[in-house]
C-alpha cells in the first residue's frame, strides 16, 4: 500500500526536474544515428501482463535483409551519445514513465520475457504476485564467475539453464518477504556491493598503482603531521606552532613522497603486500624522517619541536603500512561475498588438517568456506585452529550441518580404519552433505596436501587397510640418484610405481610398456608432474630379447622392478601360448638381462594365484618364480620376488567392471556368491613392494600381508549402496558361476612354503622348502616352450605339473568350456638364438 505512492511520486519528481535533459538526449539521439530514439522491450509484469520497457537507444542502428534493426545488446557498436549514456546509466531514464504508469517498481525482481515465463512452474510464477523492478534481488554481481566461456555458445540457451533458476530462487524468497524494510535493504545492499566493486576495480585492477594510492598517501603523510601537533601538544597548539607547521609540511610531505618512489612503493601490487612490502614502507618513513629533521634545521627553523619528528615517524609508518593491509584484506574478502562457495567441515584437528586449512586459505578461498572443524578428542572441543572452531565431534555432523548450511564434508585423518570411514559416510548420509577425502597416503606421510587431489571416497578406502609405516629414509637412499627400469610401466601396478618412484629423485626412469596408449598416458602424467626428472619410454614387448638386451646395454639400469605380465585368468585359459610365452619367457628375457648387465637390484611382482595354481596364469607365475630363485644363485643381481592379491580398481579388475555395469542399470554379475579375494590398494602395496627391494637379500620371496579375504558379494553390494541404490532392487545381481581357472579362496602361502617375519609387520618372507637348480628350471621351461598348443589340453597339463607339481586344474571346467567355444591355436614361436 506505502510503496506505490513512494514509487509515483519520486517517479513524478524525477520525470519533472529532468525533462529538459530527457528532451536533450532525445534530440542528440536523433542528430548523432538514424533509426529511432527509444528501444522497446516487452516483458511481463506483475499478473501476467504484458509490459513494454522503453529506453534510449544507444546502439548503432544497422539494416540487414531490407530490415532496419538495432544491433543486439551486450556488444560494444556504441553510437556516440549512446556510450556516455551507457556509462552513466542514462539509458534507462525513460522507464520512469513504466513506474509512473505502474508498470514497474523502483524495487522488484526484474521482468523476463514472454518466452522465459511461459517455461515458469506453478511455484515459480508466484514471482508474478508481485510488481517487477529496476533493481532486484539478483543482480549482475552475482554474474561475474557464470559468464560462458566462448561466444559461440547459445547466451539465451545459456541465460535459461544457468542464470534464470538462480535467478528465479532469489526472486521467490523476495515475493514471499513480506518485511516492511525489505526494499530499502536490498536497495542498500546493492549500492554497497556496486560501491565495493568500483572501490576494488580502482585500488586493486588499475594499472598505475601510484594514480591512486598517491593522492591516498598525499592526505596521509599530511594528516599525520597534522596529528603529531595536535598529540604533542595536547590538541592545544598554539598560534605561533600552526606557523611553523606550515612553513615545514612542503618540507615533510615532498621528502615522503620522493622516498616513497626511492623505495618501490609504488611498484608493489598491494593485494600481494607482505613483510617485505612493510620493510619498505619503514624504511622510506625513517630516511624521509631523517632527511626532513636535516633540512629543516639548515633551513633554521630551530623552534621546531624535535619529539614531533619521532611521532610523525610513528604516525606515518601506521598510517601508510595500514592503508596497504587494509586494502589487501579487502582485496580478499571483496569477491569472496559475490561467488557461491561452498560452506565445508574438516574432519581432523590435527597436522593434516591444520595443513588442510592453510591450504584452502591460500588457493581455495574462492570456493571454499571452512565453518569449523570436527574431532573425537574433546579435549579439542572449542578451541581454534588459525581462527577457526574446533565444532564438536561426528556425531553432531547433522546439527551442525543444518545451523551452517554445510555442503561438503572434508576427511583430513591419516590414519582412519575402513569401519571409521563406513561410519562417517553414514552420518554424511543422513546430514545430506557430500564428503570428500584429503590426497594420497603417500602425501600425507610426505607432508605435502594439495587441493587438485582431493577426491571422493572410494571402496578402496571402504575395504582398505589403515596407512602403512613406511622407513622413507631407506627407500630414498635406495633410489635416490639411481637408473630405475620398470617394465609394465602403463599398466595399474606399473604406473604407480613409476608414480612413486619419481618422487625419490631417481637418475633416470625407464618405462617400458608393449601398450603405446598405456605408456603413452603414464608419460605425459610423469612429465607434467616432474619437469626434471629425465624420462625414457620403450615401446617394447619383453619377450623381444634382442631389443631387451639392447636397452640393457644402452640404458645400464641400476634398478629393474617386473611388473610386465598377462594378469587376466580367463584370457590366459583361452590363450594359454601368449601368457606362458610372456609371463615364463618374457620374464627370463628380463632377469637373463639383468644378470648380464650387473643391475644392481631386480624386483619382480607376483601374485597369490602362484600359490596352489588352478590356472595357466597363476602357474606361469609360479614357475616365473621358480626360475628368479634359481638364477638368484648366480650372486650378479640380487633378485627378489613380492608376492601379493588382487589390487583395488586396476584395469580390468572387477570394481570397475561392477561400477560400469551400476551405471547401465545392472544386473551387477559374480561368479559365485561365496567366492572371496585378498584385496589392497594400488598405492599401498607399491608403497610395501618399495620397500620389500630396500630389506630383501637374493633368492628370496616376499608376501605382503593382505588382511583378511573379502566376499565378491560383499563389494558389489557396497558399490550399489555407494551409488546411492538398493541391492537386489534397484539393481540386481546375477550369479553366473566360476570361469575356467578360477578358485573359490585364493591362498597366499603354499603348502611347502613357511613365513618369517621381518622388521616390518606387513611384509613376511616365504621359505620353501623346495628349491630346484638352475639347470634343471631352465631346461623344463625349454621344453613347455617348445610345446605344440595344438595338441591336448591333458598333455600340456601334464608337461606343466612335472614344473610344477600342486598345479591342479579344474579339468570338467575345460570340458564344458570347450563345448562352446573352438580355440584357435597355433605353435609357439620358436626361442631366439
Amino acid at each position: 500500500m506505502i510503496k506505490r505512492p513512494i514509487d509515483f511520486a519520486i517517479s513524478l519528481v524525477g520525470i519533472v526536474s529532468h525533462l529538459p535533459l530527457f528532451l536533450i538526449i532525445c534530440f542528440l539521439v536523433k542528430m548523432t544515428d538514424r533509426g529511432p530514439v527509444f528501444n522497446c522491450d516487452e516483458r511481463i509484469g506483475k499478473n501476467n501482463k504484458l509490459i513494454k520497457l522503453r529506453r534510449f537507444r544507444v546502439k548503432k542502428w544497422i539494416k540487414t535483409c531490407q530490415k532496419e534493426s538495432v544491433v543486439a545488446r551486450g556488444d560494444g557498436n556504441y553510437t556516440q551519445i549512446g556510450a556516455i549514456l551507457h556509462r552513466f546509466g542514462l539509458e534507462e531514464m525513460p522507464l520512469l514513465f513504466s513506474i509512473l504508469k505502474g508498470d514497474l517498481s523502483f524495487i522488484g525482481p526484474k521482468p523476463e520475457k514472454p518466452q522465459f515465463v511461459r517455461d515458469y512452474s506453478e511455484e515459480q510464477k508466484k514471482v508474478l504476485s508481485v510488481r517487477p523492478g529496476l533493481w532486484g534481488p539478483y543482480i549482475d554481481l552475482h554474474l561475474k564467475e557464470k559468464d560462458p566461456n566462448s561466444t559461440q555458445c547459445d547466451l539465451e540457451e545459456y541465460y535459461r539453464s544457468v542464470i534464470l533458476p538462480e535467478k528465479l530462487k532469489a526472486d521467490l524468497q523476495y515475493a514471499q518477504d513480506r518485511f516492511l524494510g525489505r526494499d530499502v535493504r536490498l536497495l542498500l545492499s546493492t549500492i554497497w556491493k556496486k560501491l565495493k566493486k568500483e572501490i576494488h576495480r580502482q585500488l586493486i585492477q588499475e594499472t598505475k598503482t601510484r594514480n591512486v594510492l598517491l593522492p591516498l598517501d598525499v592526505f596521509l603523510v599530511i594528516f599525520s603531521y597534522f596529528t603529531s601537533y595536535q598529540l604533542r601538544f595536547d590538541w592545544g597548539v598554539a598560534q605561533t606552532e600552526y606557523i611553523t607547521l606550515l612553513k615545514c609540511l612542503p618540507i615533510i610531505l615532498s621528502l615522503r613522497i620522493i622516498c616513497f618512489y626511492f623505495f618501490g612503493i609504488y611498484k608493489n601490487l598491494w593485494k600481494y603486500v607482505g613483510l617485505k612490502d612493510l620493510i619498505s614502507i619503514i624504511s622510506a618513513c625513517t630516511a624521509s624522517t631523517v632527511l626532513a629533521i636535516v633540512l629543516i634545521y639548515l633551513v633554521g627553523i630551530f623552534e621546531h619541536s624535535r619529539s614531533i619528528f619521532l611521532i610523525d615517524w610513528m604516525l606515518s609508518i601506521s598510517l601508510i603500512g595500514g592503508s596497504r593491509i587494509l586494502i589487501r584484506m579487502f582485496n580478499e574478502n571483496i569477491d569472496l561475498e559475490i561467488k557461491a562457495r561452498l560452506n565445508v567441515l574438516i574432519i581432523g584437528a590435527g597436522d593434516v588438517g591444520e595443513m588442510l586449512l592453510r591450504m584452502l586459505e591460500m588457493n581455495g578461498k574462492e570456493r571454499y568456506n571452512v565453518v569449523g572443524f570436527i574431532d573425537h578428542d574433546p579435549d579439542k572441543h572449542n578451541r581454534t585452529i588459525h581462527g577457526v572452531k574446533v565444532l564438536g565431534g561426528c556425531e553432531d555432523i547433522p546439527e551442525l550441518a543444518s545451523v551452517f548450511h554445510v555442503d561438503e564434508v572434508l576427511i583430513a585423518v591419516p590414519r582412519l580404519s575402513a569401519e571409521e570411514i563406513r561410519t562417517i559416510l553414514e552420518i554424511c548420509k543422513t546430514a545430506g552433505v557430500r564428503h570428500k577425502i584429503v590426497p594420497t597416503v603417500n602425501d600425507l606421510l610426505n607432508g605435502s596436501v594439495h587441493l587438485s587431489k582431493l577426491r571422493k571416497v572410494d571402496i578402496s578406502d571402504l575395504f582398505g587397510r589403515q596407512p602403512v609405516n613406511l622407513n622413507l629414509s631407506a627407500i630414498r637412499s635406495f633410489l635416490d640418484g639411481k637408473r630405475v627400469l620398470v617394465t609394465g610401466a602403463g599398466g595399474s601396478i606399473g604406473s604407480e610405481l613409476c608414480r612413486q618412484i619419481a618422487e625419490y629423485r631417481p637418475e633416470c626412469l625407464i618405462l617400458v610398456d608393449k601398450g603405446e596408449n598405456y605408456l603413452h598416458e603414464i608419460r605425459c602424467e610423469l612429465t607434467s608432474q616432474f619437469e626434471t626428472l629425465p624420462l625414457y619410454c620403450s615401446l617394447t614387448n619383453i619377450t623381444n630379447q634382442n631389443k631387451v638386451r639392447f636397452l640393457f646395454a644402452a640404458m645400464q639400469p641400476q634398478i629393474v622392478f617386473h611388473a610386465a605380465a598377462n594378469k587376466h585368468v580367463p584370457l590366459s585359459e583361452e590363450n594359454p601360448e601368449e601368457a606362458i610365452w610372456n609371463n615364463i619367457y618374457g620374464t627370463k628375457v628380463v632377469a637373463d638381462a639383468a644378470n648380464a648387465f650387473n643391475v644392481k637390484s631386480f624386483l619382480m611382482i607376483s601374485t597369490d594365484k602362484a600359490v596352489n595354481p588352478t590356472s595357466i596364469m597363476g602357474v606361469s607365475k609360479r614357475i616365473a618364480e621358480m626360475y628368479i630363485q634359481a638364477l638368484s644363485s648366480q650372486r650378479r643381481t640380487n633378485f627378489v620376488t613380492v608376492r601379493f592379491g588382487n589390487v583395488l580398481n586396476s584395469n580390468g579388475s572387477v570394481i570397475p567392471i561392477f561400477m560400469r555395469q551400476i551405471e547401465k542399470g545392472g544386473p551387477v554379475t559374480i561368479t559365485d556368491p561365496q567366492v572371496e579375494r585378498f584385496f589392497m590398494s594400488i598405492s599401498e602395496a607399491v608403497q610395501l613392494t618399495l620397500q620389500a627391494i630396500t630389506m630383501g637379500k637374493s633368492g628370496q620371496v616376499f608376501m605382503l600381508e593382505m588382511g583378511k579375504s573379502i566376499r565378491i558379494l560383499d563389494l558389489a553390494i557396497e558399490l550399489i549402496s555407494q551409488a546411492g541404490l538398493k541391492p537386489y532392487q534397484d539393481i540386481q545381481i546375477k550369479i553366473t558361476g566360476l570361469r575356467p581357472g578360477e578358485k573359490m579362496f585364493e591362498e597366499l602361502v603354499g603348502k611347502n612354503e613357511e613365513t618369517i617375519p621381518t622388521s616390518h609387520q606387513n611384509i613376511k618372507i616365504l621359505k620353501s622348502n623346495q628349491m630346484t637348480s638352475l639347470d634343471q628350471i631352465a631346461g623344463k621351461i625349454e621344453e613347455l616352450l617348445s610345446f605344440d598348443f595344438s595338441s591336448e589340453r591333458g598333455e600340456l597339463f601334464q608337461l606343466i605339473r612335472h614344473i610344477v607339481p600342486e598345479y591342479n586344474p579344474h579339468e570338467p571346467l575345460y570340458e564344458s568350456y570347450n563345448n562352446h567355444i573352438n580355440f584357435n591355436t597355433r605353435n609357439l614361436r620358436p626361442i631366439p638364438a
